[in-house]
């Protein structure tokens, strides 16, 4: 007797989306209550700490996604991928970069300054030590937690549905996560940049690349536009 198996049960889908956003904002919320009763007046460290708060929201929000059903890396995108797709992806995050650029240009032109990552500014000007702290925190961690979470469950499982699920709807969603400023615009172009990464290739791998080159051009950007912070 011939076993029949439902491909959509071995990959991502609505529970896992449902989930693992729910758990996002659950963690998110505690981890800024936390964030909010450090002292204001050492904007280096907030920038260090604040760093890794997407991360850890990230990476908890996807194991609780994993946990659910699944419970394996690999429908989730954890799987090899050719180096050529690396290298495309590094080139991404440089023309991410780029585009970042262009769009906060075109935000301050209509809506005037708005910088709501002043303490990752901060941080990356702080010297030495600060500045690499908080690179690995916004290049490394971050990337890593919120790429599992946003393309290996979100993008993944609304790609069944066509390229503008899978592309337009969840980077969307990847932009509100990051709240309503001039980041939004910039998280919806870094997320759908990602999301067509892991639509070309099915691995999460060149996703974390071109977030993590990306977020580490901002910080080293930001690092020789200003002198270090006293």
């Amino acid at each position: 007797m011939e076993t029949i198996t439902n491909p959509r049960l071995d990959t991502p889908g609505w529970p896992e989306v449902a989930v693992g956003l729910i758990a996002y904002v659950v963690l998110l919320v505690p981890l800024a209550l936390a964030f909010g009763l450090l002292p204001h007046d050492q904007p280096v460290l907030l920038g260090v700490i604040g760093s890794t708060v997407g991360g850890l929201a990230g990476t908890g929000a996807f194991a609780a996604a994993v946990g659910l059903r699944i419970r394996s890396l690999r429908p989730f995108g954890f799987k090899p991928v050719a180096t050529r797709w690396l290298i495309i992806a590094a080139g991404l995050g440089i023309a991410g970069y780029g585009l970042n650029l262009i769009i906060q240009s075109v935000y301050v032109a209509f809506f005037g300054y708005d910088d709501p990552q002043g303490i990752l500014h901060a941080a990356a000007r702080g010297g030495a030590l600060p500045f690499i702290a908080s690179l690995i925190g916004g290049a490394v961690f971050t990337p890593f937690g919120e790429e599992v979470l946003f393309r290996g469950v979100v993008a993944n499982a609304l790609n069944r549905y066509g390229l503008l699920a899978g592309v337009g709807l969840s980077s969307i969603i990847f932009g509100l996560a990051h709240g309503v400023s001039v980041i939004l615009p910039v998280a919806i172009m870094v997320g759908a940049l990602s999301a067509i990464l892991f639509r070309q290739t099915g691995a999460i791998w060149p996703c974390i690349i071109l977030h993590g080159v990306y977020n580490g051009a901002n910080s080293v950007a930001s690092a020789l536009s200003f002198t270090p912070m006293q």
